[in-house]
């Protein structure tokens, strides 16, 4: 098997047990821009086995030379950047990284949320200012005691469910299939309904994978729902939430924080409104150092396992 990784910096465990697996491995060169679509197609058309990341999209036409078997590892979570076409899906075996980036993604979504309950952005320009924290707006305030809400049920959630139980939060939580999700639901005090979660919870965090039914789930509906005084972080595809909506909810609302982690939208980007309580960064929550080593790992076991079928 001939295997590509359109990474120039993959892991030297993950390249080395591929090897002795008796996959010859090319690793894109350092230096040189990541592959064009057309470079991709010619890719896809060459090697049994593709390893991408979130950044490289494979759309239906790209399999257009594809006409045998071929593995499409990506290193992610997710795999809505992978649109094979209904012809070749006897072909296209897609395999992803479901968890590797569990911790990282709950340390971002808890370290948010402390943030915004300690007033942590408007202490510090108050403090350049030569204002005492007699001008914050309101008291910064404890995650003990509060309510996280958590839409989703995976790994990440589950992550962020024990995470905010070790800080005294009561966890609730919304997902159309409990039944299947025994690990989260060690942590989860009670299964709710969305309207129920966004009246009760105190801290939001959306851990949703994008598909016909969570696009738009958090609507503009729900999202009047929330209190006045809710700290919303959502690390899911932005076509999950209103976003609008959102924005709108922070500006009337100075006690509601709005954290959004996802893909960079230039005409978004100039929508955000100025405020301590609204931050959106450029997907970062899971791209630590060492989530992308599981994830090249993962992946490679994932592969070799396949390959051994």
């Amino acid at each position: 098997m001939r295997a590509y990784t359109i990474f120039d910096d993959f892991d030297s465990c993950a390249a080395a047990a591929l090897r002795n697996a008796g996959i010859e491995l090319t690793v894109h060169p350092q230096g040189v821009p990541r592959p064009s679509k057309e470079q991709m197609k010619e890719i896809l058309g060459e090697y049994d086995c593709v390893i991408i990341g979130t950044s490289q999209k494979i759309g239906e036409d790209d399999f257009d030379a594809v006409n045998s078997p071929r593995i499409i590892a990506t290193a992610s979570a997710g795999t809505d950047h992978i649109k094979v076409p209904e012809a070749k899906k006897d072909l296209i075996t897609v395999i992803n990284t479901p968890g590797a980036n569990a911790a990282a993604v709950a340390e971002y979504t808890l370290g948010c949320a402390l943030s915004c309950v300690k007033r942590f952005d408007e202490g510090n320009a108050l403090y350049r200012q030569g204002v005492d924290n007699k001008s914050l707006f309101a008291k910064p305030r404890e995650l003990s005691g509060k309510v996280m809400g958590i839409f989703g049920a995976g790994k990440v959630s589950e992550a962020v469910a024990e995470y905010a139980a070790f800080f005294g939060m009561e966890v609730i939580c919304f997902t159309p299939h409990p039944e299947n999700h025994p690990e989260t639901a060690k942590y989860v005090n009670e299964f709710v309904s969305p309207e129920n979660l966004a009246e009760k919870a105190d801290v939001i965090s959306v851990n949703l994978p994008l598909n016909d039914g969570t696009r738009g789930i958090i609507s503009r509906e729900l999202i009047g729902r929330m209190k006045n005084d809710a700290v919303f972080i959502s690390v899911s595809r932005a076509e999950t939430a209103d976003i609008p909506a959102l924005f709108e909810k922070a500006k009337a609302n100075r006690g509601f924080y709005v954290c959004l982690d996802i893909d960079v939208d230039k005409d978004l980007a100039k929508e955000v409104p100025p405020g301590y309580n609204i931050s959106v960064t450029p997907h970062i929550a899971g791209g630590t150092a060492e989530t992308r080593v599981r994830m090249f790992r993962q992946a490679a076991e994932s592969i070799i396992e396949r390959v051994k079928k």
